[in-house]
């Protein structure tokens, strides 16, 4: 068994207060609680946009009020979920950063926990900037503002893994400490040179609608620049979108594409997961127009193998009765399952060690540590964990 989650009883009610829901939950025919309550990105995003179109079509489906917590980061979102607030969440990295127990979550109220990948569509990202600046690469960004997003290291990780495509690093940039959903208001106010998003977020066609903006383009076929920036976000891979604001008809751009999966705790019912995914499935026809990004939620698209953090045995279930499920899924599942069991009895073990510890000498000190007891990983530097 994994550690065991704590209740976070002060976010757990101020989370129930947004949301509007009570405590108690009932179950729907369908196996689902009622309300179902998702953690995610804020209100302004595309990923919201999607699990809301989503929710709305799971709801109709299986009779369960479906509500969303909105944060923007990823201390909040993991924790509606951890204190059961939520249900699940639509995350960023943090599912697997929680699941390490590295960058925020390598602290005492954290460490490694028990995640879980539900449902695992893409989405496509990337750094924008104004079209004035002229910068159409990563390494055009040398000496510019480069925004640092307050307590969201899975976004830094990936300017971070821009920059390294670019062949920088923070040290040849000026880094500006911004919240995630405050970018665009800073990029307008000349306070930051790039924005890092999701490139159908409601926020940037509105942006658009007052200034001239442009994507920072990628070259897949630059494998030694795709080399560097996998050694910092090894999840991600380099492909084109379209559709987006600041793109002319059947224009295309390479940034990007990696999964925001639909999260859980291990502890969720194999059923109710089941259900879920059973639901989500099976209404795509239905939610398949609602967002341009929708497409990448077709069931026969979203990733079937894991990759950094086992999946949920309700998803499992559900790919092995549609032949989705190989024996290299299920050996990478053994893999994974066995390094969370390694990272809780290292963490442990640790513990009894760090009392003396402060909270700017815990992370080293655990990436130390790990890397002793044989559990290390190539992401592991923690002059570049938020």
């Amino acid at each position: 068994m994994r550690r065991t989650k704590a209740l976070l009883a002060g976010l757990a009610t101020a989370a129930l207060l947004l949301t509007g829901c009570q405590t108690s939950t009932e179950t729907t025919e369908s196996g689902l609680r009622d309300p179902l309550v998702f953690a995610t990105y804020g209100t302004g995003t595309a990923t919201y946009a999607d699990l809301a179109a989503v929710s709305n079509q799971v709801s109709n489906d299986t009779g369960a009020r479906v509500r969303i917590i909105a944060s923007d980061t990823a201390i909040g979102r993991l924790a509606a979920v951890r204190a059961g607030a939520a249900a699940m969440g639509r995350l960023g990295d943090e599912y697997i950063f929680g699941f390490e127990g590295v960058n925020e979550f390598a602290n005492e109220d954290w460490g490694p926990q028990d995640t879980r990948v539900v449902w695992a569509p893409h989405s496509a990202h990337s750094l924008l900037t104004r079209t004035a600046d002229g910068i159409e690469t990563p390494a055009d960004l040398k000496g510019k503002k480069v925004p640092y997003i307050t307590a969201n290291p899975s976004v830094n990780q990936k300017i971070d893994a821009y920059l390294a495509y670019g062949g920088l690093t923070r040290e040849d940039v000026q880094s500006v400490n911004v919240a995630y959903g405050e970018q665009t208001e800073a990029l307008k106010q000349g306070k930051i040179d790039t924005q890092y998003q999701q490139v159908y977020g409601s926020v940037i066609y509105e942006l658009e609608s007052q200034m001239d903006i442009s994507w920072i383009d990628l070259d897949p076929d630059d494998t030694e620049a795709v080399d560097r920036l996998h050694e910092l976000a090894p999840s991600v891979n380099v492909l084109p979108f379209e559709g987006a604001p600041a793109q002319e008809e059947g224009e295309s751009t390479n940034g990007f594409v990696y999964s925001l999966p639909i999260s859980a705790y291990a502890d969720v019912s194999e059923d109710e997961v089941y259900a879920l995914v059973d639901s989500i499935a099976r209404t795509y026809p239905k939610y398949e127009n609602a967002t341009i990004n929708m497409p990448r939620w077709d069931p026969e698209t979203v990733e079937d193998t894991p990759r950094e953090v086992p999946y949920h045995p309700g998803l499992i279930r559900w790919l092995k009765e549609h032949d989705r499920w190989t024996e290299e899924a299920q050996a990478k599942q053994d893999e994974l399952v066995e390094r969370g069991e390694k990272l809780d009895e290292e963490w442990a073990a640790f513990m009894e060690t760090a009392g003396d510890y402060s909270d700017e000498e815990m992370l080293p000190a655990w990436i130390e540590w790990r890397a002793e007891h044989g559990l290390a990983k190539g992401t592991d530097d923690p002059d570049a964990m938020g």
